[in-house]
């Protein structure tokens, strides 16, 4: 009768007068189906040819797209609510196994945040691949991702003096580069932007404002193979000054500077000049280079 006393107090967990902690296994096992769905969707992620026949508005690879985000905002949320759970559950369970799923899903939710933004920015190149709508879901799964890091690493040492790690958040911030990029190929979406909150509004029009400095700037002419990238020649360039010892050479020797401006465009005319430079005579300017090819001075354009 004793032995059978003894036994229901160790269940009960009050041997040595203190009651061993109470397991939550329904919140258990929650964590770990939140764990297990969030990992399936990081590992359906789409591939880097995914991406691209999404960016080429490939109809099947689009409507997969889509799916994919949607999957991995998700996965971001459930990153997020796994870590709280985790942390919620250690501070009276001291069960190692809840430390290391807290870790886990720190990881998890940063490969979701990655893979999420990949999408969503091939999305915005596809033709009718993506709206604000899409987005806005991804945005406040961040804003929800940064509130509970604050939170938690405001919290107290947990059961056996465990700390939380952090999981740094990426920066810049995820989904407003496609959101620019999106407002600016459409802009009679930039009344949607008032759907998300006003932090992430701003983000996103700040970046637009580069985007579309980016699309308005004219792209330079290719480079033939092998010749070297030079900076645009500058205004001023004091000459060289003069030896009396060696006349000027009559031969202007292709390469150097003169190479890089012959292959980008052939000049009106090649004129020797008194003072031993060479003038390559342009429509907007005249560049200034010596018999080596090395560009001196850039004026004017001359009469023609």
């Amino acid at each position: 009768m004793r032995r059978v006393f003894l036994a229901i107090l160790f269940a009960a967990g009050c041997i040595h007068g203190s009651p061993a902690p109470e397991r939550d296994e329904n919140a258990l096992r929650m964590v770990a189906q939140q764990e297990r769905w969030a990992n399936q969707a990081l590992a359906s992620r789409s591939t880097p040819a995914q991406l691209e026949a999404i960016r080429t508005s490939d109809y099947n690879a689009v409507g997969r797209g889509r799916g994919d985000l949607k999957r991995l905002i998700q996965a971001i949320d459930r990153g997020t609510w796994v870590r709280n759970t985790s942390a919620d559950l250690m501070a009276q369970d001291p069960d190692p196994e809840l430390g290391r799923t807290f870790d886990r899903a720190g990881r998890t939710r940063a490969g979701a945040v990655q893979a999420a933004d990949e999408v969503a920015r091939a999305l915005a190149e596809a033709k009718g691949g993506l709206t604000i709508g899409d987005l806005q879901p991804g945005f406040d799964a961040m804003r929800k991702a940064r509130a509970s890091e604050d939170r938690l690493s405001r919290l107290p040492p947990r059961a056996n003096g465990v700390r939380l790690a952090p999981s740094p958040l990426p920066l810049p911030r995820p989904f407003v580069v496609p959101a620019a990029r999106l407002v600016s190929a459409n802009p009679e979406l930039t009344r949607e932007l008032d759907r998300l909150a006003p932090q992430d509004a701003a983000q996103v029009r700040a970046r637009l404002a580069d985007v579309d400095k980016e699309k308005a700037e004219p792209k330079g002419s290719e480079m033939p193979a092998g010749v070297p990238r030079l900076a645009p020649p500058t205004e001023d360039v004091p000459p060289p000054e003069p030896r009396e010892a060696e006349a000027p050479s009559p031969t202007l020797t292709i390469g150097g500077d003169a190479m890089t401006l012959l292959s980008k465009r052939l000049p009106r005319a090649i004129t020797l000049r008194e003072d031993g430079l060479f003038e390559l005579s342009y429509d907007d300017a005249s560049y200034l280079v010596d018999p080596r090819g090395k560009l001196i001075r850039k004026e004017p354009p001359g009469p023609r």
